[in-house]
């Protein structure tokens, strides 16, 4: 009894758990439109283009990364629908999210992989003169 109860006090100790955590930050452009007196409607709203990227870090501490060569936010942009003749994109919000995985173990976290994601979303308006 007392092998298992010292195996099992072991095993507790020795033990971690998976710790996530994620980091978010924005930015807001607003109605700052190319012709701001001129008259337009909504095409669509809330169109989104989205990348992202993960590092991973193996065992022994060595890298591997998703490559983002021409950069999330630009990867992210290419991914929102073309505009059409008189069309502009307004509110523009970017996201940028950060996300941690890894092992907590007494009160530390050691980290083995980290994402990170960029969306960006917009409403699509058409001016009408």
């Amino acid at each position: 009894m007392k092998k298992i109860l010292l195996l099992f006090s072991l095993a507790l100790v020795l033990s971690s758990c998976t710790v996530t955590r994620q980091y978010y930050d924005f930015a807001h452009h607003g109605t700052d439109t190319i012709k701001a007196n001129s008259d337009f409607k909504y095409v669509a709203r809330n169109v989104k283009g989205k990348a992202k990227t993960t590092i991973k870090l193996s065992a022994w501490k060595k890298l591997k990364q998703e490559m983002a060569t021409e950069g999330l936010l630009s990867m992210a942009k290419q991914k929102l629908p073309a505009l059409k003749n008189n069309q502009a994109f307004a509110n523009v919000s970017i996201d940028v999210l950060r996300t941690e995985q890894g092992t907590g173990f007494q009160g530390q976290v050691d980290i083995s992989s980290i994402t990170l994601e960029v969306v960006v979303s917009a409403d699509i308006i058409e001016y009408i003169n």
